[in-house]
């Protein structure tokens, strides 16, 4: 899938951007609240207070931000066999596209999407810096992103992700809107337990900042499940392997999306870096919104086709355990 360069123009400034149920919970010290089955979600209390989320916006300097590496999923990450998806089931709607609503955000004239983004974090395992991608998603405290579950948990035998911000519409070192630090981070327990890539999907609620709220400033993705294996996606992401350096956006316009196995395929040629990215139903280019029904999780070697867990019942139990987060 060839991937091109668009252009958002802002206050006169141009940036170019090139393409490319669940069981009782208990909470330990760390604020982590566990439960039992993969389907199942834990949440992490990222930063207590508005006033300790500052401390990991002060970490992302401009040199740091350079220097993160992508971040790639685990070694012994796989995908566990699971049952065809319920035919039957009918699509459905948890969030519908939201426009940004500040006087900021109406000021740009928009030609890619401003709601997609880059992360950043700290891997304490390791105590590497590492990049991801992802998308605000509306919801109705107007704080959430969706992003892949590696990116804010390192899977069987890792732990949480620390220092965790996002920059919509980064570029090059530039955060037009912001940086927005993590309150919690989700994800689901068939993750956190096995690496399995069928729940290799995160959701963070972020601070205000001082702009306010992130979808009010940005706007915020809709977001859908049981929507089948067969659908026409648009899919953004920070690449930054193979040539990429991941200090710009790329996207995959209007593609078609197959069954893999338990997941979902396309064939965009996305690698390392814009693991998270979302992958928009219904993405309308004047407004940069879409319904997300997938995020990027892996890749083919050689890079050919990127895969995403499906969205299917799982979705509604993360989105409601996070709505309200």
């Amino acid at each position: 899938m060839q991937i091109r360069k668009v252009v958002l123009a802002a206050s006169g400034v141009v940036f170019a951007f090139a393409l490319t149920i669940p069981a009782a919970a208990s909470a330990d010290s760390h604020g982590t609240v566990t439960r039992s089955v993969d389907t199942a979600v834990s949440t992490h209390k990222s930063a207590a207070s508005r006033s300790s989320a500052e401390s990991a916006e002060t970490y992302w300097t401009p040199q740091r931000m350079r220097r993160a590496v992508e971040a790639d999923t685990p070694t012994d990450a796989k995908a566990s066999r699971k049952a065809a998806i319920d035919a039957a089931a009918e699509p459905a709607q948890l969030a519908k596209p939201q426009k940004a609503s500040s006087k900021k955000a109406r000021g740009v004239r928009i030609a890619t999407s401003i709601v997609q983004g880059k992360v950043f974090f700290h891997n304490p395992t390791n105590g590497g810096d590492y990049a991801c991608s992802a998308a605000a998603v509306n919801n109705p405290t107007k704080n959430m992103v969706f992003t892949a579950g590696h990116c804010v948990h390192g899977g069987a035998g890792g732990t949480w992700a620390t220092n965790w911000v996002f920059v919509p519409a980064y570029y090059n070192g530039s955060r037009p809107y912001g940086t927005w630090s993590a309150k919690t981070l989700t994800t689901f327990n068939g993750w956190i337990n096995n690496s399995d890539l069928n729940y290799d999907i995160g959701v963070v609620n972020v601070w205000d900042n001082g702009a306010g709220k992130l979808v009010n400033t940005v706007g915020g993705m809709g977001l859908g499940y049981n929507y089948g294996y067969s659908n026409t996606v648009t899919v953004w992401g920070y690449p930054a392997a193979f040539g990429y350096d991941g200090e710009l956006p790329y996207v995959c316009q209007n593609i078609p999306t197959w069954q893999d196995g338990s997941r979902v395929q396309n064939g965009c040629t996305m690698v390392e870096g814009a693991s998270g990215g979302p992958w928009l139903r219904d993405y309308n280019e004047t407004t940069g919104l879409g319904t997300e029904i997938g995020v990027t999780s892996t890749r083919t070697d050689p890079p050919a086709y990127i895969d995403s867990a499906y969205f299917d019942n799982k979705i509604q139990t993360i989105y409601n355990n996070t709505a309200n987060g």
